[in-house]
């Protein structure tokens, strides 16, 4: 994408830290999953008229990168020797120039460093301590691959204490990805929507879309032009994004996360499916959480310590990818697209749903706590389900409790829904605020005029987005 969006928040806080490296060394870790933006985030910091230093760590040989970083530094500095034969006079030269002048001094893609010399975490260490109070520099380590980046940072590693500050880059909200649609003439709703449940807020995936013309194509010409045809831009992506993550056993988490993209949220679900012991799907569960933070444990609101647990894939284009590549390798590969399209016309909507559902709920919450559009002010909205019922909208405070259902169809919005969710109002003992939320305005006159009379606070989705 030619113009830069969002990142306001994250641009200022890099901008005022700047302004602190005017009087000393100030380090700063920036994470975030590949093709996030961070590199397009730094070049917009870096501007045009700022001194800085950008190194792009590969997986070359060690004095390979050195050569490659002494010719950076010759472009900007011509009065610095060509060849440059150790790490430790690399730092060197780098902080002593930042004694002079402010120098934004960047390395991209970090991590890479524990593959190619690991000395330099240790050397780098050394020359914080050295120049901390000396150096006039914004020391910026950026990196894509969040396990090995906590590593490097965590306690009893050497780098562990140095850092200022860390940044988590997140996706693009839905109110972005609707303004990135705006700007390329794609105004309708359901077609935003579409973006969001494929490629989430993940700012190069927008890139593609504009490179290749496909903001205006139909969802199934986007994704076979992108994703699910053969040496498509996009059709690696799941595996270039976590096989070296995973390591050898990334066979076995990826068919884990494929149960959960397909919906097998229960562990003993999944341990069907693979035919192991749901204890070793347990475990495999629990890396995957505490590790590689790419799923989540979610549990009904008011039974926190519940075991009965469901697990979700937390990337919402890594969950398309699992239901519609992963699924499908062997068909895409000898170029059968045709049976892949119709699984995905056929699927799509109930796959949306569950996405619908996590976003609605963020979105009402953020609405009720600032806009007060229910008067209620729960301190979470979640799901509630047990052996009985299932809720899609769950939240209290202290004298209240708000319940409801969200439907990506109008037409699902029907008596026997209302039924339900009344069922589960009488059973609370605090004052009950009930919500229904739909995609499409409720057509039906008799289920509008039945929400009125009970009650019910009632939102179309552009209600709450637009």
């Amino acid at each position: 994408m030619k113009k830069f969006y969002n990142r306001k928040n994250e641009l200022a806080l890099l901008n005022k830290h700047f302004n602190y490296a005017k009087n000393n060394l100030i380090t700063e870790v920036m994470m975030g999953r590949r093709r996030i933006g961070k590199t397009e985030l730094v070049k917009k910091y870096i501007g045009n008229k700022r001194k800085s230093l950008y190194f792009y760590v590969t997986k070359k040989s060690s004095q390979i990168i050195l050569d490659d970083f002494a010719a950076v530094l010759k472009e900007k500095f011509d009065f610095l020797p060509e060849k440059i034969i150790s790490w430790e006079d690399f730092f060197n030269i780098i902080f002593a120039l930042s004694k002079t002048e402010r120098i934004i001094i960047i390395f991209d893609e970090f991590q890479n460093f524990q593959y190619v010399e690991k000395s330099v975490f240790s050397i780098l260490q050394k020359k914080i301590d050295e120049y901390k109070n000396t150096a006039k520099a914004h020391l910026l380590l950026i990196g894509s691959i969040q396990t090995l980046m906590e590593k490097i940072f965590k306690q009893k590693e050497p780098l562990y204490g140095r850092i200022d500050n860390f940044i988590y880059l997140k996706p693009f909200d839905f109110s972005e990805i609707a303004n990135i649609s705006y700007d390329h003439k794609v105004k309708e709703l359901e077609k935003i929507f579409d973006f969001y449940a494929i490629f989430n807020g993940v700012a190069k995936y927008y890139d593609l879309l504009e490179k290749f013309n496909l903001f205006g194509a139909k969802t199934e010409k986007m994704i076979e032009e992108l994703i699910i045809s053969k040496d498509t831009p996009l059709y690696k992506e799941g595996e270039n994004l976590l096989i070296e993550e995973f390591g050898n056993d990334y066979e076995r988490y990826f068919d884990i996360l494929f149960c959960l993209s397909c919906g097998k949220t229960k562990i003993s679900e999944i341990a069907n499916i693979m035919q192991l012991p749901t204890t070793t799907i347990s475990k495999y569960l629990s890396v995957l959480i505490n590790n590689y933070k790419l799923i989540e444990r979610k549990t009904p609101l008011e039974r926190k310590n519940s075991r009965d647990s469901r697990y979700y894939l937390k990337d919402i284009f890594l969950r398309f990818w699992f239901r519609y590549v992963y699924k499908n390798y062997n068909k895409i590969e000898i170029g059968a697209l045709k049976p892949v399209l119709e699984d995905f016309k056929q699927t799509f909507s109930g796959h949306k749903g569950m996405i619908f559902e996590e976003l609605v709920r963020e979105i009402l919450f953020k609405k009720i706590i600032n806009n007060n559009i229910v008067p209620c002010n729960p301190k979470n909205i979640s799901g509630y389900w047990d052996k009985k019922i299932e809720i899609d909208i769950y939240g209290e405070d202290k004298k209240n409790v708000l319940i409801g259902e969200i439907k990506l169809s109008a037409k699902a919005v029907n008596k026997q829904l209302v039924d339900k969710i009344e069922e589960f109002a009488n059973q609370q003992k605090k004052q009950v605020f009930k919500v229904v939320v739909s995609f499409d305005k409720i057509m039906d006159k008799r289920i509008v005029k039945l929400l009125k009379e009970l009650g019910y606070y009632v939102f179309e989705f552009k209600d709450l987005v637009l």
